[in-house]
Parts: C-alpha cells; structure tokens; sequence
C-alpha cells in the first residue's frame, strides 16, 4: 500500500513539475514583487538575488528601486549585490542619494561587494565620518544618513548587523536570515539550510533534498535557496512542484527564484588568448 501511495506522489509531483516552467516561475516573481503588503515585496526579493544576473531578472529588481517603501528599496539594492549584476551599478550609485540610511547602507554593501570604489568610499564615509573632496556621490542626503547611522538606536532599526557581510560568503544570506528567523516557527533548521548554501560536498546533499518537503516553511524556504546557489539541477521538479502547490506564498516566491536559476544557462568563463614570448634578439 505504501508502495502505491509513493508511486502516485511521484506521478504527482512529475505531473506539476512538466506544467511549472520558467515563465510560470516569472509570473510568480512578478505577483511577488507587486504585492501590496511591503513586507512580502522584501521577501520576494531577498530570494531574488540568487539568480544569475540576465536581463529579464534585472529589470525586474531595478524596476523596484524606486518603490515607495525604503525595506523594498533596500532589499532590491541587495538582490542586485549577491546577483553582481554589473549593470546596475549605474543605479545603484544613484540609490546612495536615497533619503533612508537602510537604503544608503544597502547599495553601498552592493558596489563594495562588485568593487567599485564608490562603495567602498561610501562605507569607509559611515565608517569614519570623513567627508572627501574627490567625492561625486556624497550628497547632502547621504550626509544627512550618515548622521542618523550614529544613532545606536537608528543603527538596531537599520539592522546593521549585515555588516556581518563582509565576514565571509554566508553573509549574503544574512538579510534573507533576518526575514525568517522573525517568524516564530525558525529554527536552527533554517540556518543549518542556509549555511549548506556554501558547501559542495555530496553529503549534504540529501539532507537538502529532504529540508525542502520540512513542514517549517522556513526551513524549505532555505533550503530553495541552498539548492539554487549548489545548481542542484536533479531537484527542479521538487522545486517546480513547490512553485505549484506550496500554501506559503513566501515558500513559492523562493521556489520561482530557484527554479529560474537552475534553468538559467550560466555563462561561460572569457578565455583570454595566450600571448606569444618575447623573444630577445641575440
């Protein structure tokens, strides 16, 4: 009997994964990052940036650079970052004109994590206070922000404990962490996930496999991201059917993401040619 019933769950799951595609997992993102409640805007988005940086993605996080809600506009600014799409450097150094420190802070982290020096110059501006001449995206409200980020009580409202960026590769995740763990259902489950995001070895990767059908929708959540980062191509139809079926819009938000992702092509390494040896006359 028990037999019967996993073949029937596996004809299932088969069945919503040959239905889901790529556009579905699209329109899915879109509904995500037009929704009315901000907060779900952020969560879309902080799943967002595990998709490699194309066109069509892209402009869907830069067209939320301008929404109205300084948490959107933040977490876009972060997406863009952990995507390293390039070509939004452009506006992300107008976003550190932004008015919200959160949001100064966010595109700063996001150059600095591509290296252009505006970043860097913007944190080391917060850092120290000091203001440079050279400076051409220092503007009176990015002064005005890095007043506020001297207020301890502003500093806990900002969160900047995603400074812990700068520590090492789970930093990328930390924006995402703090989103979840404010659930009362996050466990250490859903950290263990998103730090397995980082690790390569076969052996996490059933524990993967199993976190995405964990009744804590937190934990799937993570493990959505985990699984994307890994390119772990052999689960897109468990991510695909949970595209389709999930209760939790943020758990289907996170499955768009990754679905996108594994089915993105990733671009091949520049070989650059190799250069002839001087020879020296005798």
């Amino acid at each position: 009997m028990r037999c019967i019933f996993l073949i029937a769950s596996f004809l299932v799951q088969t069945a919503s994964a040959q239905t889901t595609g790529p556009e579905t997992a699209f329109l899915e993102l879109d509904h995500g990052f037009k929704d009315g409640n901000p907060l779900k805007r952020v969560i879309a988005l902080a799943n967002a940036g595990v998709m490699r940086p194309q066109p069509r993605p892209v402009a869907m996080i830069e067209a939320l650079l301008d929404d109205k809600d300084l948490g959107v506009r933040g977490a876009a600014c972060s997406a863009l970052g952990e995507m390293k799409s390039k070509g939004s450097i452009p506006k992300l150094r107008a976003a550190l004109s932004d008015k919200a420190p959160e949001v100064v802070f966010a595109a700063a982290k996001a150059l600095y994590s591509m290296d252009d020096a505006s970043g860097r110059e913007v944190l080391q501006e917060i850092l120290t206070g000091e203001q440079k001449d050279a400076s051409g995206f220092v503007s009176n409200s990015l002064r005005d922000a890095r007043m506020k980020l001297y207020d301890p009580k502003a500093l806990l409202l900002i969160g900047v404990n995603q400074a812990a960026g700068f520590l090492g590769a789970f930093g990328a995740a930390v924006p995402l962490a703090e989103q979840l763990m404010k659930d009362g259902q996050a466990s250490g489950k859903t950290v263990a996930a998103l730090m397995l995001a980082n690790d390569h070895s076969d052996e996490s990767k059933p524990a993967l496999t199993e976190a995405l059908a964990d009744k804590n929708w937190t934990v799937r959540v993570a493990a959505l991201r985990a699984v994307a980062l890994r390119d772990l191509t052999a689960n897109y139809d468990q991510v695909a059917t949970m595209l389709a079926d999930d209760k939790r819009e943020e758990v289907r938000y996170a499955a768009a993401s990754a679905a996108i992702r594994l089915k993105q092509v990733p671009e091949k390494p520049k070989v650059l040619p190799r250069r002839r040896p001087l020879r020296v006359k005798p």
